[in-house]
Protein backbone atom coordinates (compact mmCIF):
# COMPACT_ATOMS: atom_id res chain seq x y z
CA UNK A 1 0.00 0.00 0.00
CA UNK A 2 3.08 2.14 0.85
CA UNK A 3 4.19 1.62 -2.55
CA UNK A 4 1.40 2.58 -4.07
CA UNK A 5 0.95 5.48 -1.98
CA UNK A 6 4.21 6.64 -3.01
CA UNK A 7 4.06 5.82 -6.94
CA UNK A 8 1.01 7.56 -7.07
CA UNK A 9 2.79 10.95 -5.32
CA UNK A 10 5.86 10.37 -8.02
CA UNK A 11 3.34 10.55 -10.91
CA UNK A 12 1.45 13.67 -9.39
CA UNK A 13 5.15 15.31 -8.97
CA UNK A 14 5.55 14.49 -12.99
CA UNK A 15 2.54 15.86 -13.97
CA UNK A 16 3.02 19.30 -12.13
CA UNK A 17 6.83 19.68 -13.38
CA UNK A 18 5.38 19.01 -16.78
CA UNK A 19 2.35 21.67 -16.87
CA UNK A 20 5.01 23.80 -14.97
CA UNK A 21 7.06 23.70 -18.27
CA UNK A 22 4.62 23.63 -20.76
CA UNK A 23 2.81 26.83 -19.26
CA UNK A 24 2.60 29.86 -21.32
CA UNK A 25 4.40 32.76 -20.79
CA UNK A 26 2.18 34.80 -19.34
CA UNK A 27 2.32 32.80 -16.16
CA UNK A 28 5.66 34.07 -16.00
CA UNK A 29 4.36 37.40 -16.60
CA UNK A 30 2.43 37.10 -13.80
CA UNK A 31 5.57 37.29 -11.60
CA UNK A 32 7.00 40.79 -12.51
CA UNK A 33 7.40 43.87 -10.45
CA UNK A 34 6.03 46.82 -12.02
CA UNK A 35 7.37 50.10 -11.12
CA UNK A 36 6.42 53.11 -12.62
CA UNK A 37 9.53 53.69 -14.88
CA UNK A 38 9.11 49.93 -16.09
CA UNK A 39 5.37 50.56 -16.90
CA UNK A 40 6.53 53.83 -19.24
CA UNK A 41 9.54 51.18 -20.93
CA UNK A 42 6.61 48.45 -21.66
CA UNK A 43 4.45 51.14 -22.69
CA UNK A 44 6.99 52.91 -25.10
CA UNK A 45 7.94 49.08 -26.26
CA UNK A 46 4.56 47.52 -27.38
CA UNK A 47 2.31 50.94 -28.12
CA UNK A 48 0.89 50.56 -31.57
CA UNK A 49 0.72 54.37 -31.58
CA UNK A 50 4.19 55.16 -31.15
CA UNK A 51 4.78 52.58 -33.75
CA UNK A 52 2.90 54.55 -36.09
CA UNK A 53 4.60 57.68 -35.28
CA UNK A 54 8.12 55.64 -35.84
CA UNK A 55 6.62 54.92 -39.10
CA UNK A 56 6.12 58.56 -39.87
CA UNK A 57 9.69 59.70 -39.08
CA UNK A 58 10.85 56.45 -41.44
CA UNK A 59 8.39 57.62 -44.05
CA UNK A 60 10.02 60.82 -43.89
CA UNK A 61 13.66 60.35 -44.22
CA UNK A 62 12.86 58.68 -47.07
CA UNK A 63 11.04 61.70 -48.98
CA UNK A 64 14.44 63.41 -47.60
CA UNK A 65 16.27 60.89 -49.53
CA UNK A 66 14.16 61.40 -52.43
CA UNK A 67 14.72 65.12 -52.94
CA UNK A 68 18.34 64.86 -52.32
CA UNK A 69 18.27 62.33 -55.51
CA UNK A 70 16.69 64.84 -57.66
CA UNK A 71 19.71 66.74 -57.60
CA UNK A 72 21.24 63.76 -59.85
CA UNK A 73 21.53 62.45 -63.09
CA UNK A 74 18.74 61.12 -64.89
CA UNK A 75 19.55 57.99 -67.44
CA UNK A 76 16.77 56.75 -69.39
CA UNK A 77 17.06 53.64 -71.90
CA UNK A 78 14.40 53.31 -74.24
CA UNK A 79 13.78 50.07 -76.84
CA UNK A 80 11.89 49.24 -79.25
CA UNK A 81 10.29 47.17 -82.48
CA UNK A 82 8.27 48.65 -85.27
CA UNK A 83 6.56 47.08 -88.17
CA UNK A 84 5.38 49.16 -90.89
CA UNK A 85 2.94 48.85 -93.52
CA UNK A 86 5.36 50.70 -96.32
CA UNK A 87 9.02 51.09 -95.81
CA UNK A 88 9.48 54.83 -94.54
CA UNK A 89 9.74 57.81 -97.25
CA UNK A 90 13.45 58.36 -95.93
CA UNK A 91 14.19 54.72 -96.41
CA UNK A 92 12.73 55.30 -99.97
CA UNK A 93 14.42 58.33 -100.66
CA UNK A 94 17.78 56.57 -99.92
CA UNK A 95 16.68 53.35 -101.73
CA UNK A 96 16.24 55.36 -105.09
CA UNK A 97 19.86 57.32 -104.55
CA UNK A 98 21.20 53.91 -103.96
CA UNK A 99 19.60 52.51 -107.53
CA UNK A 100 20.58 55.81 -109.45
CA UNK A 101 23.95 55.80 -108.09
CA UNK A 102 24.26 51.97 -108.98
CA UNK A 103 22.93 53.07 -112.65
CA UNK A 104 25.70 55.92 -113.14
CA UNK A 105 27.99 53.00 -112.30
CA UNK A 106 27.17 50.78 -115.27
CA UNK A 107 26.92 53.81 -117.58
CA UNK A 108 30.55 54.74 -116.04
CA UNK A 109 32.07 51.07 -117.10
CA UNK A 110 32.68 51.30 -113.04
CA UNK A 111 33.99 55.26 -112.37
CA UNK A 112 31.54 55.71 -109.94
CA UNK A 113 31.48 52.55 -107.56
CA UNK A 114 28.35 51.16 -106.56
CA UNK A 115 26.64 51.02 -103.27
CA UNK A 116 24.70 48.56 -101.67
CA UNK A 117 20.92 48.68 -101.23
CA UNK A 118 19.00 49.96 -98.16
CA UNK A 119 17.44 46.84 -96.81
CA UNK A 120 13.55 46.71 -97.63
CA UNK A 121 12.50 45.02 -94.51
CA UNK A 122 9.52 47.04 -93.23
CA UNK A 123 10.47 45.85 -89.20
CA UNK A 124 12.69 48.03 -87.44
CA UNK A 125 13.89 47.94 -84.33
CA UNK A 126 16.52 49.85 -81.95
CA UNK A 127 17.41 51.59 -78.94
CA UNK A 128 18.13 54.85 -77.09
CA UNK A 129 19.55 55.86 -74.35
CA UNK A 130 19.03 59.59 -72.59
CA UNK A 131 20.65 61.46 -69.66
CA UNK A 132 19.56 64.07 -68.29
CA UNK A 133 20.70 66.73 -65.60
CA UNK A 134 19.30 69.80 -63.97
CA UNK A 135 21.47 72.76 -63.61
CA UNK A 136 19.52 75.71 -62.76
CA UNK A 137 15.96 74.97 -61.29
CA UNK A 138 14.53 78.43 -60.06
CA UNK A 139 15.69 77.33 -56.27
CA UNK A 140 12.93 74.40 -56.45
CA UNK A 141 14.98 71.78 -55.70
CA UNK A 142 16.83 73.39 -52.70
CA UNK A 143 13.72 74.50 -51.53
CA UNK A 144 12.04 70.97 -51.96
CA UNK A 145 15.00 69.20 -49.96
CA UNK A 146 15.35 71.82 -46.94
CA UNK A 147 11.06 71.31 -46.89
CA UNK A 148 11.92 67.78 -46.99
CA UNK A 149 13.94 68.40 -44.30
CA UNK A 150 11.56 70.52 -41.84
CA UNK A 151 9.13 67.38 -42.62
CA UNK A 152 11.69 65.26 -41.19
CA UNK A 153 12.14 67.43 -37.98
CA UNK A 154 8.47 67.57 -37.46
CA UNK A 155 7.86 64.04 -37.39
CA UNK A 156 10.57 63.66 -35.05
CA UNK A 157 8.97 66.27 -32.71
CA UNK A 158 5.64 63.71 -33.49
CA UNK A 159 7.21 61.61 -32.18
CA UNK A 160 8.79 63.14 -28.99
CA UNK A 161 4.79 64.42 -28.17
CA UNK A 162 3.70 60.97 -28.55
CA UNK A 163 6.45 59.40 -26.53
CA UNK A 164 5.30 62.33 -23.52
CA UNK A 165 1.37 61.63 -24.27
CA UNK A 166 2.10 57.91 -23.77
CA UNK A 167 4.59 57.85 -20.89
CA UNK A 168 1.97 60.34 -19.13
CA UNK A 169 -1.02 57.93 -19.65
CA UNK A 170 0.97 54.30 -18.60
CA UNK A 171 1.67 56.59 -15.46
CA UNK A 172 -1.78 57.77 -14.72
CA UNK A 173 -2.41 53.90 -15.14
CA UNK A 174 -0.26 52.71 -12.85
CA UNK A 175 -0.93 54.86 -10.27
CA UNK A 176 -4.71 54.49 -10.82
CA UNK A 177 -3.67 50.68 -10.12
CA UNK A 178 -2.34 52.02 -6.88
CA UNK A 179 -4.80 54.09 -5.80
CA UNK A 180 -7.50 50.85 -6.15
CA UNK A 181 -5.42 48.31 -4.53
CA UNK A 182 -5.01 50.54 -1.59
CA UNK A 183 -8.60 51.57 -1.61
CA UNK A 184 -9.53 47.91 -1.65
CA UNK A 185 -6.88 47.41 1.34
CA UNK A 186 -8.64 50.04 3.21
CA UNK A 187 -11.82 48.42 2.80
CA UNK A 188 -10.68 44.90 3.68
CA UNK A 189 -9.31 46.42 6.89
CA UNK A 190 -12.72 48.22 7.74
CA UNK A 191 -15.04 44.66 6.74
CA UNK A 192 -12.27 43.12 9.46
CA UNK A 193 -12.94 46.43 11.98
CA UNK A 194 -16.39 45.84 11.56
CA UNK A 195 -16.57 42.54 11.97
CA UNK A 196 -14.78 42.68 15.56
CA UNK A 197 -16.96 45.14 16.57
CA UNK A 198 -20.78 42.92 15.40
CA UNK A 199 -18.41 39.95 17.31
CA UNK A 200 -18.25 42.24 20.34
CA UNK A 201 -21.98 43.83 19.66
CA UNK A 202 -23.43 39.90 19.37
CA UNK A 203 -21.23 39.00 22.67
CA UNK A 204 -22.22 42.04 24.69
CA UNK A 205 -26.31 41.56 23.70
CA UNK A 206 -26.24 37.58 24.58
CA UNK A 207 -25.16 39.05 27.94
CA UNK A 208 -27.88 41.86 28.12
CA UNK A 209 -25.38 44.39 28.45
CA UNK A 210 -26.46 46.25 25.30
CA UNK A 211 -29.82 46.67 23.60
CA UNK A 212 -30.46 44.63 19.72
CA UNK A 213 -30.39 48.17 18.64
CA UNK A 214 -26.82 48.53 18.88
CA UNK A 215 -26.50 44.66 17.03
CA UNK A 216 -28.86 45.51 14.55
CA UNK A 217 -26.60 48.67 13.52
CA UNK A 218 -23.06 46.88 13.48
CA UNK A 219 -24.62 44.30 11.12
CA UNK A 220 -25.96 47.04 8.70
CA UNK A 221 -22.92 48.39 8.84
CA UNK A 222 -20.87 45.25 8.08
CA UNK A 223 -23.01 44.76 4.98
CA UNK A 224 -22.91 47.76 3.81
CA UNK A 225 -19.01 47.62 4.23
CA UNK A 226 -18.81 44.57 2.67
CA UNK A 227 -20.47 45.84 -0.57
CA UNK A 228 -18.07 48.86 -0.92
CA UNK A 229 -15.33 46.17 -0.59
CA UNK A 230 -17.10 44.07 -3.62
CA UNK A 231 -16.72 47.49 -5.52
CA UNK A 232 -13.33 48.06 -4.20
CA UNK A 233 -11.81 45.14 -5.68
CA UNK A 234 -13.94 45.29 -8.76
CA UNK A 235 -11.98 48.68 -9.07
CA UNK A 236 -8.94 47.03 -9.15
CA UNK A 237 -9.82 44.33 -11.77
CA UNK A 238 -10.53 47.26 -13.54
CA UNK A 239 -7.50 49.31 -13.03
CA UNK A 240 -5.55 46.48 -14.07
CA UNK A 241 -7.22 45.89 -17.13
CA UNK A 242 -6.82 49.44 -18.36
CA UNK A 243 -3.06 49.29 -17.37
CA UNK A 244 -2.52 46.13 -19.38
CA UNK A 245 -4.70 48.05 -22.31
CA UNK A 246 -2.51 50.59 -22.13
CA UNK A 247 0.95 48.64 -21.96
CA UNK A 248 -0.24 46.65 -24.79
CA UNK A 249 0.39 43.62 -23.32
CA UNK A 250 -2.23 40.87 -22.36
CA UNK A 251 -5.33 41.81 -20.65
CA UNK A 252 -4.91 38.77 -18.67
CA UNK A 253 -1.45 40.16 -17.33
CA UNK A 254 -1.09 40.31 -13.60
CA UNK A 255 2.12 41.91 -11.86
CA UNK A 256 3.81 42.65 -7.85
CA UNK A 257 3.38 46.28 -6.94
CA UNK A 258 5.56 47.49 -4.97
CA UNK A 259 4.92 49.00 -1.23
CA UNK A 260 2.85 52.57 -1.56
CA UNK A 261 4.52 55.05 -3.62
CA UNK A 262 6.44 57.96 -1.67
CA UNK A 263 5.04 61.67 -2.91
CA UNK A 264 7.23 62.60 -6.15
CA UNK A 265 9.33 65.64 -5.49
CA UNK A 266 7.54 69.29 -6.79
CA UNK A 267 9.26 71.84 -9.03
CA UNK A 268 10.23 74.59 -6.64
CA UNK A 269 8.22 77.75 -8.46
CA UNK A 270 5.75 78.46 -11.47
CA UNK A 271 7.93 80.80 -13.48
CA UNK A 272 10.66 77.91 -13.70
CA UNK A 273 8.07 75.37 -14.99
CA UNK A 274 7.08 77.90 -17.40
CA UNK A 275 10.10 78.65 -18.86
CA UNK A 276 10.77 75.04 -19.01
CA UNK A 277 7.81 73.75 -20.41
CA UNK A 278 8.27 77.00 -23.26
CA UNK A 279 12.08 75.48 -24.17
CA UNK A 280 11.64 71.44 -24.05
CA UNK A 281 7.70 70.79 -25.36
CA UNK A 282 8.52 68.81 -28.56
CA UNK A 283 5.42 70.34 -30.10
CA UNK A 284 7.19 73.76 -30.36
CA UNK A 285 9.60 72.29 -32.33
CA UNK A 286 7.02 70.97 -34.71
CA UNK A 287 5.21 74.22 -35.30
CA UNK A 288 8.75 75.53 -36.45
CA UNK A 289 9.37 72.61 -38.66
CA UNK A 290 5.87 73.71 -40.10
CA UNK A 291 6.68 77.15 -40.87
CA UNK A 292 10.04 76.24 -42.12
CA UNK A 293 7.95 73.95 -44.63
CA UNK A 294 5.17 76.74 -45.11
CA UNK A 295 8.60 79.21 -46.12
CA UNK A 296 9.96 76.36 -48.46
CA UNK A 297 6.32 76.19 -50.62
CA UNK A 298 6.61 80.08 -50.88
CA UNK A 299 9.36 78.82 -52.55
CA UNK A 300 8.65 76.35 -54.87
CA UNK A 301 5.84 78.35 -55.78
CA UNK A 302 7.91 81.11 -57.01
CA UNK A 303 10.44 78.98 -58.90
CA UNK A 304 7.69 78.42 -61.01
CA UNK A 305 8.05 82.25 -62.16
CA UNK A 306 11.71 81.05 -63.47
CA UNK A 307 13.29 79.52 -66.22
CA UNK A 308 14.98 76.03 -66.13
CA UNK A 309 18.09 74.97 -67.61
CA UNK A 310 19.35 71.37 -67.89
CA UNK A 311 22.19 68.95 -69.59
CA UNK A 312 20.82 67.01 -72.33
CA UNK A 313 22.93 63.66 -73.84
CA UNK A 314 21.19 61.12 -75.79
CA UNK A 315 22.65 58.18 -78.42
CA UNK A 316 20.36 55.60 -80.47
CA UNK A 317 20.69 53.30 -82.78
CA UNK A 318 17.64 51.25 -85.22
CA UNK A 319 17.86 49.03 -87.18
CA UNK A 320 18.00 48.89 -90.73
CA UNK A 321 17.03 52.33 -90.87
CA UNK A 322 20.38 53.68 -89.38
CA UNK A 323 22.87 51.32 -88.62
CA UNK A 324 25.34 53.77 -87.74
CA UNK A 325 24.53 54.80 -83.76
CA UNK A 326 24.14 58.34 -83.40
CA UNK A 327 24.96 61.24 -80.49
CA UNK A 328 23.70 63.89 -79.33
CA UNK A 329 24.43 66.84 -76.39
CA UNK A 330 22.91 70.15 -75.64
CA UNK A 331 21.45 72.53 -73.25
CA UNK A 332 17.93 72.45 -72.56
CA UNK A 333 15.68 75.89 -70.98
CA UNK A 334 12.33 76.62 -70.60
CA UNK A 335 10.27 79.24 -68.75
CA UNK A 336 6.40 79.54 -68.49
CA UNK A 337 5.34 82.65 -69.84
CA UNK A 338 2.32 82.33 -69.03
CA UNK A 339 -0.13 80.11 -67.02
CA UNK A 340 -3.27 81.72 -66.17
CA UNK A 341 -1.67 82.77 -62.86
CA UNK A 342 -1.60 79.70 -61.70
CA UNK A 343 1.65 80.04 -60.40
CA UNK A 344 0.64 83.39 -58.62
CA UNK A 345 -2.29 81.94 -56.73
CA UNK A 346 0.20 78.78 -55.78
CA UNK A 347 2.32 81.35 -53.99
CA UNK A 348 -0.19 83.12 -52.42
CA UNK A 349 -1.98 79.71 -50.97
CA UNK A 350 1.80 79.06 -49.62
CA UNK A 351 1.97 82.51 -48.20
CA UNK A 352 -1.33 81.64 -46.47
CA UNK A 353 -0.21 78.60 -45.05
CA UNK A 354 2.67 80.61 -43.52
CA UNK A 355 0.63 82.50 -41.78
CA UNK A 356 -1.76 80.01 -40.12
CA UNK A 357 1.25 78.06 -39.19
CA UNK A 358 2.43 81.39 -37.20
CA UNK A 359 -0.84 81.92 -35.24
CA UNK A 360 -1.12 78.20 -34.35
CA UNK A 361 2.49 78.66 -32.59
CA UNK A 362 0.82 81.78 -30.71
CA UNK A 363 -1.85 79.60 -29.52
CA UNK A 364 0.55 76.94 -28.55
CA UNK A 365 2.49 79.00 -26.69
CA UNK A 366 -0.70 79.90 -24.77
CA UNK A 367 -1.86 76.42 -24.17
CA UNK A 368 0.99 75.29 -22.66
CA UNK A 369 0.82 77.72 -20.37
CA UNK A 370 -2.36 77.32 -19.01
CA UNK A 371 -1.52 73.86 -19.01
CA UNK A 372 1.53 74.34 -16.84
CA UNK A 373 -0.19 76.40 -14.51
CA UNK A 374 -2.65 74.15 -14.40
CA UNK A 375 -0.78 70.97 -13.68
CA UNK A 376 1.20 72.99 -11.22
CA UNK A 377 -1.62 74.51 -9.15
CA UNK A 378 -3.43 70.86 -8.53
CA UNK A 379 0.15 69.89 -7.66
CA UNK A 380 0.32 72.28 -5.19
CA UNK A 381 -3.20 71.34 -3.61
CA UNK A 382 -2.64 67.71 -3.56
CA UNK A 383 0.21 68.15 -1.90
CA UNK A 384 -1.32 70.64 0.62
CA UNK A 385 -4.35 68.03 0.89
CA UNK A 386 -2.07 64.75 1.70
CA UNK A 387 -0.52 66.78 5.20
CA UNK A 388 -4.30 67.69 5.76
CA UNK A 389 -5.81 64.48 5.41
CA UNK A 390 -2.68 63.19 7.21
CA UNK A 391 -3.68 65.09 10.15
CA UNK A 392 -7.04 63.63 9.67
CA UNK A 393 -6.14 60.00 9.96
CA UNK A 394 -4.27 60.69 12.98
CA UNK A 395 -7.06 61.97 14.45
CA UNK A 396 -9.31 59.49 13.53
CA UNK A 397 -7.44 56.77 14.34
CA UNK A 398 -7.55 58.45 18.55
CA UNK A 399 -10.77 58.69 18.26
CA UNK A 400 -11.94 55.05 17.08
CA UNK A 401 -9.64 53.97 19.54
CA UNK A 402 -11.16 55.84 22.41
CA UNK A 403 -14.36 54.80 20.73
CA UNK A 404 -13.60 51.50 21.45
CA UNK A 405 -12.21 51.91 25.04
CA UNK A 406 -15.41 53.72 25.95
CA UNK A 407 -18.11 51.18 24.47
CA UNK A 408 -15.85 48.38 25.96
CA UNK A 409 -16.45 49.53 29.20
CA UNK A 410 -19.96 50.87 29.09
CA UNK A 411 -19.33 54.67 28.38
CA UNK A 412 -20.99 55.14 24.98
CA UNK A 413 -23.24 53.28 22.27
CA UNK A 414 -22.39 51.35 19.61
CA UNK A 415 -23.60 54.63 17.55
CA UNK A 416 -20.12 56.39 18.94
CA UNK A 417 -18.11 53.32 17.40
CA UNK A 418 -19.99 52.76 14.32
CA UNK A 419 -19.43 56.95 13.71
CA UNK A 420 -15.21 56.50 14.97
CA UNK A 421 -15.24 53.40 12.49
CA UNK A 422 -16.89 55.25 8.98
CA UNK A 423 -14.75 58.42 10.01
CA UNK A 424 -11.48 56.38 10.31
CA UNK A 425 -12.77 54.55 6.81
CA UNK A 426 -13.29 58.17 5.28
CA UNK A 427 -9.54 59.22 6.38
CA UNK A 428 -8.23 56.38 5.28
CA UNK A 429 -9.70 56.78 1.46
CA UNK A 430 -9.00 60.53 1.55
CA UNK A 431 -5.19 60.53 2.45
CA UNK A 432 -4.87 57.65 -0.10
CA UNK A 433 -6.82 59.34 -2.96
CA UNK A 434 -4.88 62.26 -1.94
CA UNK A 435 -1.39 61.27 -2.48
CA UNK A 436 -2.38 59.13 -5.69
CA UNK A 437 -4.20 62.56 -6.97
CA UNK A 438 -0.91 64.30 -6.16
CA UNK A 439 1.59 62.13 -8.35
CA UNK A 440 -0.53 62.09 -11.19
CA UNK A 441 -0.62 65.93 -10.70
CA UNK A 442 3.04 65.96 -10.51
CA UNK A 443 3.23 63.60 -14.02
CA UNK A 444 1.04 65.77 -15.91
CA UNK A 445 3.31 68.59 -14.75
CA UNK A 446 6.16 66.78 -16.21
CA UNK A 447 4.31 66.45 -19.66
CA UNK A 448 3.13 70.26 -19.90
CA UNK A 449 7.06 71.15 -19.34
CA UNK A 450 8.39 69.11 -21.67
CA UNK A 451 9.75 66.12 -19.69
CA UNK A 452 10.95 62.91 -21.17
Amino acid sequence: MNKAIQANRSFLLLISAVLILVSPSGTCRAQDRLTVDRAVQIALENSLQRRMAAKDVEIADEGLSRARAEFGPTVTLQGGLYRYDDQPSLVQINQGLAELNNALSAMTYGQVPEVSLPSDSRTYYGGQIKVTQPLYTGNKLTATRRLAQANLENARKNLDASDNDLALSAQKAFYTVMLSRQMAEAMDEAVESMTGHVQEATAYHDQKIVPKLDLLRAQEKLADLRQQQLYAHNNVNLAQTSLNYVLGVDMDTRYTYDDAPQPLPLPLDLKTCIKTGMENRPEIGAVDAQIQMAKEQIAIAQSDHLPTLALVGEAHRYEPENEEPSAQIGIVASIDLFDSGRTSHKKAQAARGLEKARIVKKQLFRGIRLAVEKAYHDAQAALKSIDVAQKSLDTAQEALNAARTRYRVGLSTSLERLDAEVSLTRAKTNHIHALSMYNIAVCELERAMGKE
